[in-house]
C-alpha cells in the first residue's frame, strides 16, 4: 500500500448566507480504506460530497488526489479524478433502459460516431453480471425496476467507470 493518501482535504469551508455548512474540514483517506460521513440534519455531509462531486465550490480549503492538488469545478472535473457521486435519489433517468442510464452523457460510439446501443448492452450484461447476478431486466425503463436493482444500476455506473473515490 502506499503512504499517499487517496483523497485529503484541507481546510475546506463551506458557507451559505446565515450559516457555514463545512468549517475547516481536514481527513484524509488511504487507498482500500471505507469511510462514513455521520451526523445530524445539516451538519453539512451533503455539502462536503456535493463539493467532491463538483455540484458545489468551496469558499476555502485544498483537495489532494493521490498526492496531487485536485481542482473540482464540476462534475466532469470530478470525474476526471474518478470520482463517482451514487446520490440518494440515484439521479436514474425513469424512462430510459438500465444500458441507457449507465451510460448516460458519456455514450459509446461506433466508428461513424453513432451510439452503440448494443455494445452498451453487451457492456452493460457484463457489469450488471458482475454485481447481480440476478439482474435480468435489462431492457426495462428502470422506472419499472426495484429500489435494489435500481441502485444497482447506479453502483454498476460508478465501477464501469473505474471510480476510484465513490
Amino acid at each position: 500500500m502506499s503512504d499517499t493518501p487517496l483523497l485529503k482535504i484541507e481546510g475546506l469551508t463551506k458557507a451559505y448566507p446565515g450559516v457555514v455548512a463545512n468549517d475547516d474540514v481536514s481527513f484524509q483517506i488511504m487507498p482500500g480504506e471505507v469511510h462514513s460521513l455521520l451526523g445530524e440534519n445539516g451538519a453539512g455531509k451533503s455539502t462536503l460530497i456535493k463539493i467532491l462531486a463538483g455540484a458545489y465550490q468551496m469558499d476555502e480549503g485544498e483537495i489532494w488526489i493521490e498526492g496531487k492538488k485536485a481542482t473540482i469545478h464540476s462534475p466532469r472535473d470530478a470525474r476526471r479524478y474518478n470520482i463517482e457521486t451514487i446520490y440518494q435519489t440515484l439521479a436514474l433517468a425513469d424512462n430510459l433502459d438500465a444500458p441507457s442510464n449507465l451510460f448516460l452523457g458519456r455514450e459509446l460510439t461506433n466508428k461513424f460516431g453513432l451510439v452503440d446501443d448494443a455494445r452498451m448492452e453487451a457492456e452493460t450484461r457484463k457489469i450488471m453480471a458482475r454485481l447481480n447476478p440476478n439482474f435480468k431486466k435489462i431492457s426495462e425503463p428502470v422506472s419499472a425496476l426495484s429500489g435494489g436493482q435500481r441502485q444497482s444500476v447506479a453502483i454498476a455506473r460508478a465501477v464501469y467507470f473505474n471510480a476510484k473515490i465513490l
